[in-house]
């Protein structure tokens, strides 16, 4: 079976997103009613983007979401987004509302969990403000690891 989700991970004819090319596009309606497009955001916005992958049943991502918000208030020139991905809707509000995180959270739909890929969450995209992916963390991240992963061009 890992031998399959490799192959597809690593076939260059699927649209999921890959270190050093264009971040797919995508959008997904936030939690909080408003909603995130990643063309609008690169278009009007220009910052660059760390993309973190969560589901409310992850415990590690419960644990990172704290560091994630801590790094999205004190470096403002860097847009934070959460995406639930593998959840219900209801758990991923709930969950927001208990952590009330410092950066908007959304949720993900199927067309975004092709894009965006993960082998076990917590996962982070980051994506540099002209829309390439520099990287991908899969783990929690601290606020330290979020601080040398998003310094430069890495981000």
């Amino acid at each position: 079976m890992f031998g399959l989700a490799l192959a597809w991970a690593l076939d260059g004819d699927n649209d999921s997103a890959r270190i050093g090319e264009a971040a797919p596009p995508f959008a997904v309606e936030l939690l909080d009613g408003d909603s995130f497009d990643l063309s609008a955001h690169q278009a009007d916005d220009g910052r660059p983007i760390i993309l973190n992958l969560w589901a409310s049943w992850c415990a590690p991502c419960r644990d990172e979401i704290p560091a994630l918000s801590a790094f999205a208030a004190a470096n403002p020139g860097v847009a934070v987004i959460g995406v639930a991905v593998e959840d219900n809707l209801d758990d991923a509000k709930a969950l927001a509302t208990e952590l009330e995180p410092a950066y908007p959270l959304g949720f993900g739909d199927d067309d975004f969990e092709a894009s965006y890929p993960n082998f076990g969450l917590p996962v982070t995209y980051f994506i540099a403000a002209d829309g390439t992916v520099t990287d991908v963390f899969n783990g929690i991240l601290t606020e330290e690891t979020l601080e040398e992963m998003s310094s430069g061009d890495a981000a």
